[in-house]
């Protein structure tokens, strides 16, 4: 077994990704995480499916097509090829925040216009990845986190729904209140009381408890399970795919871009997460790792889709299975892949879930949707929640939610413009990302500068220094220790270019911003092979004969501080901050 080592966060890792875990620990592994996440892959299509009204057939492939997307996303993650993949143990299933738009889509025109809307719609998370940097002013933690709120409420009338349909063999009756309330209560009081491991088996243990009450009332109807072979396919064929982009297609798809996008931001975080928590030494994040770990979400969604079923989506559970156990290793990764595509091919298991009574799917999705409304208040506040950025929130949610009521004055509007205003996490989303654009605006000018990337470029960038301290005021101490910090930066710079491009010039494009008595620095350039922060990191271990090598090094990470070094596929963004006042 590979040398443990704990990391400063506490937790001990026993296999690195690259390392080579037993297959048998590896295939225990991913049982176990397959095993917590199943509920939670089959579930979210067998309530899009109920409350679509589809029949068993249509019901049967949603979930046969969830999982065999699922095993295949999952794999994309482990295997790392070009610009897909993240090469973390990242496991894959179906994304519970399109339940209602999907609802709404199948309604409109079944099961082959959800297909095209997921597939088009998760072509939003390759422009995230493309212009990812750029859009971090914008898709801020604040505009997630409204878009997530208003998913959780929209999700809403199809739980309601649900509950409303009698146990099979019976009417409405105190059955029905009771097998909901004691599924809800058992998931609540394992997830407060609980610790560890528990923990992430309460939405199981609260489904078992749900179905064995239910069949104590004696209204569990189990004849199609125990008729159901092992082996086979599903009853139906491959539903096809919607190509008319019709009126129910345009009105719909707004919805479907931002779930994906707010999907994007999750994956973003989740892929961070993996990273921290899967090595035994603390490194800089490889945004190349997490944008590859959002273009595999993207593929694998448009696969799932394509295949008719919902969209993709992280599940964080496994991250938490992996922090627990300290085994990172990408072929627990494999097996989890190859064990949800198995599974997808045996009827008595889609015929089992099909057998869950809706008052124990409604219950266990409904301490989901809690869950993700909860993260969405997590997210608005994660950076503050100023006063600004509080009207902005507010505002957007409560046009997002008047919306899904109906209380714009919907009536009144063209029946293609009611489509998309009675959607309110559409009109929510949209108002929050206008808002936050607005206030990236008046947030002050920014001086800019864009030059070759050579020795040359401090000429130019000293002038747009020299604007820059002139116009805030600043002595000349503070404008050389400005220019001091960037020409180390510049150098830097060059030296990789030279190192990893054969000498090639390339672009440096450069933001100087105020920042309270600081000056923000921001420096985009092509990708480079090494990394500044971690450079920065290491310098207490170099030995002294390496000083004349990383003497730029050294002199910035003297000068400047909150250096961060962010590689995305499409260059580099160096970013740090000098104090003028030292």
């Amino acid at each position: 077994m590979a040398a443990e080592q704990e990391q400063s966060s506490g937790h001990i890792i026993h296999f690195e990704p690259d390392e080579k875990a037993p297959h048998g620990l590896a295939a225990a592994m991913a049982a176990q995480t397959v095993v917590l996440i199943l509920a939670g892959i089959m579930l979210t299509p067998l309530v899009i499916a109920r409350g679509a009204g589809l029949g068993e057939a249509d019901t049967s492939w949603m979930v046969f097509a969830a999982l065999v997307a699922a095993g295949v996303s999952t794999l994309l993650q482990i295997i790392r090829k070009g610009p897909i993949g993240s090469g973390y143990v990242l496991f894959v299933g179906s994304n519970v925040a399109f339940v209602g738009v999907s609802v709404n889509a199948i309604g409109m025109g079944g099961i082959p216009l959800l297909a095209t809307l997921g597939a088009v719609g998760a072509l939003a998370t390759f422009a995230f990845t493309r212009w990812l940097p750029l859009l971090r002013s914008i898709l801020t933690p604040a505009v997630g986190g409204t878009v997530l709120m208003l998913m959780a409420l929209s999700v809403g009338p199809v739980i309601w729904k649900m509950l409303s349909k009698p146990l099979p063999g019976t009417g409405l009756s105190a059955a029905h209140g009771s097998v909901f309330l004691v599924t809800l209560a058992t998931i609540t009081v394992i997830l407060l009381f609980a610790k560890g491991m528990l923990r992430l088996w309460a939405p199981l243990i609260g489904v078992g408890i749900g179905v064995a009450l239910a069949a104590w009332f004696g209204h569990l109807d189990a004849t199609k399970v125990l008729a159901a072979p092992w082996v086979g396919l599903p009853a139906r064929s491959w539903p096809g795919v919607d190509l008319h982009f019709g009126a129910a297609f345009w009105s719909l798809l707004p919805a479907f871009f931002l779930l994906s996008l707010v999907g994007c931001m999750e994956t973003y975080a989740d892929g961070i997460s993996a990273q921290r928590m899967s090595h035994r030494k603390m490194r800089p994040i490889d945004f190349r790792s997490v944008q590859g770990a959002i273009n595999a979400d993207g593929a694998g969604s448009i696969f799932a889709a394509l295949l008719g079923t919902v969209p993709n989506t992280v599940f964080s559970t496994s991250l938490a299975i992996s922090e627990i156990t300290g085994i990172a290793s990408r072929r627990v990764g494999v097996w989890g892949g190859l064990f949800l595509i198995l599974l997808a091919f045996s009827p008595k298991i889609g015929a089992a879930v099909a057998a869950i009574p809706s008052q124990v799917v409604g219950a266990y999705i409904l301490m989901l949707v809690v869950i993700i409304f909860g993260h969405g208040i997590r997210l608005v506040t994660e950076e503050g929640l100023g006063f600004e950025v509080g009207i902005a929130v507010c505002l957007s949610f409560w046009i997002g939610l008047s919306a899904q009521s109906g209380g714009l004055m919907n009536e009144i509007m063209p029946p293609w413009m009611q489509t998309i205003f009675s959607n309110g996490t559409t009109v929510g989303g949209v108002t929050a990302m206008v808002l936050m654009l607005i206030l990236t605006w008046r947030r002050g000018k920014q001086d800019r500068i864009s030059v070759p990337l050579s020795p040359r470029a401090v000429i130019s960038l000293r002038e747009t220094v020299g604007r820059f301290a002139t116009r805030l005021g600043w002595d000349n101490a503070a404008e050389d220790r400005l220019m001091l910090a960037i020409e180390e930066a510049v150098i830097f710079l060059c030296e990789e270019r030279e190192q990893g491009a054969k000498g090639a010039q390339g672009k440096l494009a450069v933001r100087l911003k105020d920042a309270g008595g600081e000056a923000e620095v921001e420096m985009v350039t092509g990708p480079s092979e090494r990394n500044i922060e971690m450079l920065v990191s290491d310098l207490p271990q170099m030995h002294a004969a390496d000083d004349t090598n990383n003497l730029s090094i050294r002199l910035l990470a003297r000068i400047a501080k909150d250096i961060k070094h962010l590689q995305y596929n499409q260059g580099d963004y160096l970013q740090f901050r000098v104090d003028t006042t030292a």
